[in-house]
């Protein structure tokens, strides 16, 4: 297939002596934006180009470019540089598995190859949804990205997959002064025919959000401060798992901090009997991911089981480092930057209980449906968007929280309870921040999750 994959027919040249990978890329991004009811911005943007990596006498030594052709002549200079002392330190190299393999899944319907008017048609089909008195302000946005990556390293590596997604999000504010409320509607899959089977369904659920934005905005009150049992959705739950525990899982945090590697201690306590967490990059979602950028398989990697610290995320470098095993979840946003430890999916096991009585252990308490964003690490902060008053195991009235707060291990010890069904939502256009690396796909869900105490204000 050299028409749809150029990339596979680059011939890369091996000096003798050093250890070279290299990471080829075609990213292709499309954007469309209408502000208030007009159409402000169209956009189609393609990329090509390579980062390359040379080991030499214990150091790396990398260079990005978008001249395909110089390949070679950039791999023979770094080989040859000596701008870095030696060092005899492992960087993990040798514990890389050499994998062969080309895995195409989207080339039956690339969105790259679809036109901009069934992108256009697609979204305003949603637009008039906006149109509605309590609204003050909208934006409507198609985005879509497709990714081609080839990696092929001196050891024998040389491995081809794609990802793509694509979707819609709709921002607005709705209410007026200190009633007003700012949401977001997301509808995204991987493959434009398969956002067109679901258009129904998808403004279904708009109208059903805008219907819940509105009685939020007229009769929401604000929360009793103070600690409370509280309810997170697979969303909520999943954003929880991600930014107070998946960061804190990413082992270059730990590298050069023994006190953290002593209070991560592998099978020490860290949560309820019963709450897992794992992370893994070979399912589909905005998650997806088959093959790391050093080339390694992606599977499943247990965080905690069973409550017990039981595993933590790896690049070739930090898995030497801590003589553990490797993930796969070395990662990069593009060829232009190097890859770095990051999460895949991350999200909670579900539990045992049903939605239904897992409410009903409830007498008084709050239900966390949306956030807005997070952020954590030993203590995390949550700044929810839609909540509701618990009461009787029954959802009452809407109320306002600004922010919910803890710590970590303390939170994830008070989880008494987990749904028996996960959902993972498919977020276009999010992603994950790290070392100026923004945005990374990634995806987050989980059961609905009880939590005996949180701090909520």
């Amino acid at each position: 297939m050299p028409e749809l994959h150029p990339l596979q027919a680059i011939k890369i040249d091996f000096p003798d002596g050093v250890y070279v990978d290299v990471r080829l890329e075609r990213n292709v991004d499309h954007r469309i934006r209408f502000c208030d009811g007009e159409l402000d911005d169209v956009q189609a943007t393609v990329e090509t180009g390579a980062l390359i990596r040379v080991l030499r006498e214990g150091q790396w030594l990398l260079a990005s470019t978008t001249a395909l052709d110089e390949i070679n002549d950039v791999i023979a200079d770094l080989a040859s540089s000596s701008v870095l002392p030696p060092t005899e330190r492992d960087v993990g190299v040798e514990s890389l598995i050499i994998h062969r393999d080309q895995l195409w899944i989207f080339d039956d319907e690339r969105i790259d190859h679809q036109p901009t008017t069934a992108k256009l048609d697609f979204l305003k089909r949603l637009i008039p949804s906006m149109d509605r008195p309590g609204i003050k302000t909208w934006n409507a946005r198609w985005l879509d990205q497709h990714r081609d990556r080839r990696f092929v390293s001196s050891r024998g590596a040389d491995v081809s997959h794609d990802y793509q997604e694509c979707g819609v999000i709709l921002g607005f504010t709705l209410g007026l002064a200190a009633n007003a409320i700012q949401e977001s509607f997301r509808a995204s899959n991987h493959r434009l025919s398969e956002l067109e089977s679901q258009s129904e369904r998808i403004l279904n659920e708009l109208e059903a959000l805008l219907d819940k934005c509105e009685r939020f905005a007229q009769e929401a009150v604000a929360v009793d401060a103070g600690p409370a049992t509280v309810i997170l959705s697979p969303m909520a739950a999943g954003i929880f798992a991600h930014e107070s525990f998946g960061h804190k899982s990413e082992a270059d945090t730990m590298l050069g901090d023994p006190q953290m590697l002593e209070d991560w201690k592998m099978g020490s306590r860290v949560a309820a009997e019963g709450v897992s967490i794992v992370d893994a990059g070979g399912g589909l979602g905005s998650g997806y991911m088959p093959y790391d950028d050093e080339g390694q398989k992606t599977g499943q990697t247990h965080l905690i089981k069973d409550g017990l610290l039981s595993g933590r995320l790896h690049s070739a470098l930090t898995a030497a480092a801590l003589g553990e095993p490797l993930t796969a979840n070395a990662r990069a946003i593009s060829f232009r930057f190097e890859p770095i430890v990051r999460m895949t999916t991350t999200i909670f096991e579900p539990g045992t209980e049903t939605r239904e009585r897992l409410f009903a252990g409830v007498d008084d308490g709050y239900f966390i449906e949306t956030v807005r964003h997070g952020s954590g690490m030993s203590t995390f902060t949550i700044a929810p968007g839609l909540c509701w008053k618990i009461r009787h195991g029954e959802l009452a009235e809407p109320v306002r929280i600004a922010v919910i707060t803890g710590t970590v291990f303390e939170t994830l010890s008070e989880i008494d309870g987990l749904s028996d069904q996960v959902e993972i939502p498919f977020l276009v256009g999010g992603g994950c921040g790290k070392m100026d690396q923004w945005p990374l796909s990634v995806g987050f869900g989980g059961p609905y999750v009880r939590v005996r105490r949180m701090d909520v204000s």
